[in-house]
């Protein structure tokens, strides 16, 4: 009996420790993958001399199937409209849809964790957005969005007396229905500024986060 219970709390370690492996592996993959995105579409803003912007899904209606899972984690490539000559129309926006991109299941997008270190350090926040998406819905959808400008300067649309760039905070967690801001599990977040050159400084635990703040 006594070896039947040691055996058993080694194997309740190990799970936990497997869990946290899996939860810190999914969060540098959702880095890897938003900050590839965000070069992207710098280089789409810069190469056709048009506005750029990255999208992030900010519908929330978990009475809808798709709805909820691209919560805060289904990100969009949107370029402003062209005509014939390529020239920019003016306000409609495009979304590239080879570029769409999901976080991994349990990683989100963390308005609050951004918006906070975006203030501490002085730079871009995210705007909002309605937009059609790709998929089954013709409704419009609402979006954060980060502007990249002809130049591949990163800016704040209803603010320019903020620095260029952004800061993008992800989180493992959980979001219970309804609930508007993911709880993180263990502090678990990563992120990473957008500078004016559109180089990045990437945050690779919670304590730089916290540190920025």
């Amino acid at each position: 009996m006594a070896v039947m219970m040691v055996i058993a709390i080694l194997l309740s370690v190990a799970a936990v420790g497997i869990q946290s492996i899996d939860r810190g592996q999914a969060t540098t993959t959702a880095l890897a993958i938003t900050e590839a995105l965000f070069d992207e579409t710098r280089s789409k803003a810069v190469g056709k001399g048009i506005r750029a912007r990255l999208l992030i899904h900010k519908e929330l209606n978990d009475e809808d199937r798709e709805d909820r899972s691209r919560y805060l984690r289904s990100m969009y490539l949107a370029v402003e409209s062209t005509n014939q000559a390529g020239d920019a129309q003016g306000g409609g926006w495009v979304i590239e849809e080879r570029s769409i991109k999901a976080l991994p299941t349990g990683v989100y997008f963390s308005i609050e964790e951004s918006e906070r270190v975006a203030a501490a350090i002085g730079v871009g926040k995210p705007g909002t957005m309605s937009i059609k998406l790709p998929g089954k819905s013709d409704s419009l959808k609402e979006c954060y969005y980060f502007e990249f400008n002809p130049e591949g300067v990163c800016v704040d649309s209803e603010n320019a007396a903020l620095n260029p760039g952004a800061v993008v905070v992800l989180i493992s967690g959980t979001r219970p229905l309804d609930a508007e801001e993911p709880m993180i599990l263990k502090n678990n977040k990563v992120g990473f500024v957008v500078w004016r050159n559109g180089r990045t400084s990437i945050f690779r635990s919670p304590e730089q986060i916290d540190r920025a703040q």
